[in-house]
């Protein structure tokens, strides 16, 4: 997704997430006291860096760390690799490992490490549910309209009252989640490339429907998120850990 989907829809679900202090732990590890910044200011920051993967820009080409490439056949999965060793760590991987340091540094007991380790892991989710990084055929062109299309629509589309803000024990197993929800999103995916192909979009029709589907799925994965984020490090505690 573009930067819009990165930063505002993201921030839209934290600000809703019924644990307040994730958004606080967030807002107070973005900025130290000492820098004196409104809260305006840190939540532009906070913004930024939960798009901060994308500063260098990437896109449709195979490159698998912003992605999961998958092909279906006979009912079998295959994850398309890019050719380079540099680019194997797919997007699954990358947010195991970004969970994974959240909690470590909670555990090291570096506070404001773990709140900008959290800024940047949400990249992850969001990428992990976009239709353009989770099936192999999607040139730089209909890359770009696709995602495009998601930041002007995602307002539109997202309705508050269709995601379960209540469901704590969603994700037990990062990687596996992550997997999952893409391979049972693959049909879908699928299909919006399709009618990406024949020059239609989400902005009407049948791929409206599906683009409908793609924002209450991404917004449901970041809710799932932090609740698995708040099992792990308890946003209430380590907030009081902030200056």
């Amino acid at each position: 997704m573009k930067a819009i989907i990165h930063k505002e829809l993201t921030f839209q679900i934290i600000s809703e997430f019924p644990v307040p202090n994730a958004l606080e732990f967030l807002l107070k590890g973005i900025s130290k006291p000492e820098w004196g910044k409104d809260k305006p200011t840190k939540i532009r920051w906070l913004k930024e860096w939960m798009d901060m993967p994308d500063s260098n820009t990437h896109s449709s080409k195979l490159k698998n760390d912003h992605s999961y490439k998958l092909t279906k056949s006979n009912g079998k999965f295959k994850i398309v690799f890019a050719k380079t060793g540099a680019d194997q760590a797919t997007v699954v991987a990358r947010l195991k490992y970004s969970a994974r340091n959240v909690k470590e540094w909670q555990l090291e007991e570096e506070y404001r490490a773990c709140a900008l380790e959290l800024a940047k892991s949400f990249h992850w989710v969001v990428d992990m549910s976009s239709p353009s990084h989770v099936i192999f055929g999607w040139d730089n062109k209909l890359h770009s309209k696709i995602e495009g299309n998601f930041d002007k629509l995602w307002k539109k589309y997202y309705d508050k009252n269709k995601i379960k803000f209540n469901r704590k024990n969603s994700i037990k197993d990062i990687y596996r989640w992550a997997k999952k929800n893409i391979e049972g999103s693959y049909d879908r995916n699928s299909e919006l490339l399709d009618i990406y192909k024949k020059k239609e979009t989400i902005e009407n029709g049948r791929g409206a429907e599906l683009g409908k589907e793609v924002i209450q799925n991404l917004a449901q994965n970041i809710a799932d998120y932090l609740h698995y984020i708040n099992k792990n490090i308890d946003f209430d505690k380590v907030i009081k850990k902030l200056p």
